[in-house]
């Protein structure tokens, strides 16, 4: 799944991840049909892998091939969220590059910023970051959220996620 390959550029990696997730999570973020469509030409992972993607959820993980890292996209068939994992991926550096994505939201909406959690662990420190857009006129609310960890042990070093949520 995630193996080990080339490292590249950490600021390479955090645009590659960040370029991924802005046109799969957030383009199709009101079309998880047109999402699937979209990654069916990608690698879909056997059941067993994609389930420690899915941590339970229903729905299917795809290796989206990239240069610049190792990265998994999910799809949940039983609510509208999409992920993105990262093998590794400078937290800094992505965090900044999320916050600029989502942290300012496109008009009609507003963004406001719902978490901003960080905790060290014995093996590296965990960050999450939040933001949810809202409108006056509609109960569907976006929400986008990035957990990073310094962790070398970690499955993943970076997660990204967009869900609609009521």
């Amino acid at each position: 799944m995630l193996s080990s390959i080339a490292i590249a550029a950490p600021e390479q990696q955090a645009a590659a991840f960040m370029n991924i997730y802005s046109t799969h999570c957030l383009k199709y973020l009101h079309d998880f049909d047109g999402l699937r469509k979209q990654l069916s030409s990608f690698p879909q992972l056997p059941a067993e892998a994609a389930a420690v993607f899915l941590q339970g959820a229903k729905g299917n993980a795809w290796s989206v091939p990239s240069q610049h890292g190792q990265f998994i996209m999910v799809v949940h068939s039983d609510k509208n969220l999409c992920a993105l994992y990262a093998k590794t991926v400078p937290a800094t550096t992505v965090q900044a590059m999320f916050e600029k994505t989502v942290g300012k939201a496109p008009e009609p909406f507003r963004s406001e910023r719902k978490r901003n959690t960080s905790e060290k662990g014995p093996d590296g420190v965990k960050s999450t970051i939040a933001y949810e857009w809202s409108t006056d006129k509609s109960p569907r609310k976006p929400l986008f959220a990035l957990t990073t960890t310094t962790s070398k042990n970690s499955v993943a070093q970076g997660v990204a996620t967009a869900a609609i949520g009521h």
